[in-house]
């Protein structure tokens, strides 16, 4: 698929099995399918880090590293794809996540004025928690498997279009 020009940007797999955070996996970091990209690997990579970037925790990435390396997806993707929830993003996403939570429970989503303070968020942790944590995961749940399809789609199509266009150089 993209992959010229996505190996440009990935750094060597060895500097990332050295990465101190990483570390901990130890040798389950020696699985070749964590750094070749496959259909299977990317498809299992996106599902992994949609799904985790939706989640409001803080140790999303060490989270996405156990699940790609559980699941044999493609590592460096896994882990760039959690960077979607980052300083700019992170409020629409648990927004989104609250409400998405605040449906599912048949409850109406409080009016809660922010504050900027840890006192503040540990307050209304009480109320928005659980709509919060379910609305993140189910929307995780259904981002990821939707780009995992999509993934699978698009690149199934880019196949099959190398394929035509080899014919007919034929």
């Amino acid at each position: 698929m993209a992959k010229p020009w996505y190996q440009r940007f990935i750094p060597d797999s060895s500097k990332l099995q050295q990465h101190p955070s990483l570390q901990r996996f130890g040798p389950a970091l020696q699985n070749p399918s964590l750094w070749h990209l496959s259909r299977r690997s990317a498809r299992a990579a996106v599902a992994v880090g949609l799904f985790c970037a939706m989640l409001p925790i803080p140790v999303q990435m060490l989270l996405a590293a156990f699940l790609a390396i559980w699941l044999r997806g493609h590592l460096p993707l896994t882990i760039a794809l959690v960077w979607l929830n980052n300083p700019v993003t992170i409020a629409p996403i648990f927004y989104a996540g609250y409400k998405a939570g605040s449906w599912l429970l048949g409850a109406a989503p409080k009016d809660i004025q922010f504050e900027f303070s840890s006192d503040w968020l540990w307050a209304q942790l009480a109320d928005i928690g659980l709509p919060l944590l379910l609305g993140s995961i189910t929307l995780g749940l259904v981002l990821g498997i939707v780009g995992a399809l999509l993934l699978n789609l698009v690149w199934r199509l880019r196949i099959q279009q190398r394929w035509r266009a080899r014919a007919l150089r034929r």
